[in-house]
């Protein structure tokens, strides 16, 4: 947010130095009808521009909090046409976010190009779906707000706080780490070195 709201012009430039330091191949921008010009103009610059429209997380005062899109007729329409717009500016692919799945199966028809949705709350009748990695793996604190279009399909959070636990307690029980999983030193050897340092592990700085 604030790299490409000013003008185009800022966001071509902002485009470009995603580009050259980070390395990017495509970049991905909020709004509608609004942005058109300025995805023309990154297109124009030899960039790819992902749009993406329907609940703009960037906007959310504006719009109201996180709150559906295209509930109403005329919220539909509004959403068709920042489709029709971007994809007119040459967006190479809209994310369509929190949109009622009806809505977004009707626009995404009506488009040349493809649509993300589902795991953003859009349905499946977009060209395809996809997830926060973070969410769908249920890695995020326990009783915080998860979106209703959010799944979880696994448990990292928790299987990774029971392999901690687990750890922890081995540790403290002098269980881990042992020669399994670190390094021996031949009986010689280390008969000569105790010799060297005048005893073994329970002499002076052993602590």
């Amino acid at each position: 947010m604030g790299s490409y709201e000013v003008s185009s012009d800022q966001a071509v430039m902002s485009v470009i130095r995603m580009v050259k330091e980070g390395r990017v191949n495509a970049v991905k921008l909020e709004g509608g009808e609004e942005m058109a010009s300025t995805i023309k103009r990154i297109v124009d610059a030899g960039i790819p521009v992902m749009a993406h429209i329907g609940l703009t997380p960037q906007r959310q005062h504006a719009l109201g909090r996180f709150r559906v899109q295209g509930r109403t007729a005329s919220g539909a329409v509004k959403v068709l046409r920042d489709a029709m717009a971007v994809q007119e500016a040459r967006a190479f692919i809209i994310l369509v976010e929190a949109v009622p799945a009806e809505v977004a199966a009707i626009v995404t028809n009506r488009l040349r190009i493809p649509t993300i949705g589902i795991g953003i709350g859009s349905g499946n009748g977009c060209s395809g779906q996809v997830l926060v990695q973070g969410d769908m793996t249920g890695n995020f604190p326990p009783g915080g707000f998860v979106p209703r279009f959010e799944k979880t399909f696994a448990d990292v959070r928790g299987e990774s706080v029971r392999g901690i636990e687990e750890y922890r307690r081995q540790v403290k029980n002098g269980v881990f780490p042992d020669g399994e999983y670190g390094y021996g030193i031949g009986e010689e050897e280390l008969a000569k070195f105790e010799d060297v340092v005048g005893g073994g592990v329970e002499g002076e700085g052993s602590k």
